[in-house]
């Protein structure tokens, strides 16, 4: 806070004139130039450090610059670095409150970090906005992750009415593939999870059975359901 002010001080001392400012615009647009040069070679030789290092030059220059932010978002998240890609999507936020990529970025990365309450909190004006199923069922798995149940049943809910039947939602194996199955099956898939935390084997039961009568190669319902039977 001191340091900002100093230096709205010391700006206050110099008299800018027309000239200089053309001089400024013609180094700044000279300097945005190489910055993004710089950028093209590195995603030429697919060099993410320097990638990174051409996109804070970038962000220097114009720290509006939605295009700048959202890259340097997604490298950082891509590389693993959730702290640094949730930073910068509060700061993408900052600028440009509301910003559905932003939202996401943001949301994505909280919850990489195990901060599930916030996550939520950023998954939620997505929702609110797009009414988009797949945000609606990893709110609700996220809430079952933190022991919510009721509220997590509720979305669940929401979802069976409004999905049709032949939408489908991509989910991991235990092996961490990539597993396609109807979203019908996965919403009562996890409602089963919540049954059996509640202590009621029998109605989890039942809620895996239906979820395999709509996908029956479901994995994560077949495993499920032959622990309970055992």
């Amino acid at each position: 806070m001191n340091k900002k002010l100093s230096l709205a001080l010391v700006l206050g001392l110099f008299t800018i004139s027309p000239a200089l400012v053309a001089q400024d615009s013609t180094y700044i647009s000279n300097e945005y130039s190489k910055a993004l040069a710089l950028y093209n070679q590195a995603q030429k030789y697919n060099d993410p450090e320097l990638t990174k290092q051409a996109l804070h030059e970038l962000l220097v220059l114009n720290d509006r610059d939605s295009t700048v932010l959202r890259a340097l978002g997604e490298l950082y998240y891509n590389n693993r670095r959730f702290t640094s890609s949730a930073l910068i999507g509060l700061d993408f936020l900052e600028k440009y409150p509301g910003n559905l990529i932003a939202l996401e970025l943001t949301a994505l990365s909280y919850e990489q970090l195990r901060l599930l309450d916030k996550a939520i909190e950023y998954y939620e004006p997505i929702w609110e906005v797009t009414e988009n199923i797949n945000i609606l069922y990893q709110i609700a798995y996220l809430e079952y992750s933190l022991k919510r149940f009721t509220s997590a049943v509720n979305r669940l809910e929401i979802i069976q009415s409004r999905v049709r039947a032949a939408e489908k939602i991509q989910l991991n194996t235990s092996e961490g593939n990539i597993q396609e199955v109807y979203f019908k099956a996965a919403a009562l898939n996890l409602e089963a999870l919540i049954a059996i935390e509640q202590g009621d084997a029998e109605k989890a039961k039942e809620l895996l059975n239906r979820a395999l009568e709509f996908s029956p190669e479901f994995e994560a319902a077949k495993t499920t359901l032959e622990s309970l039977n055992q």
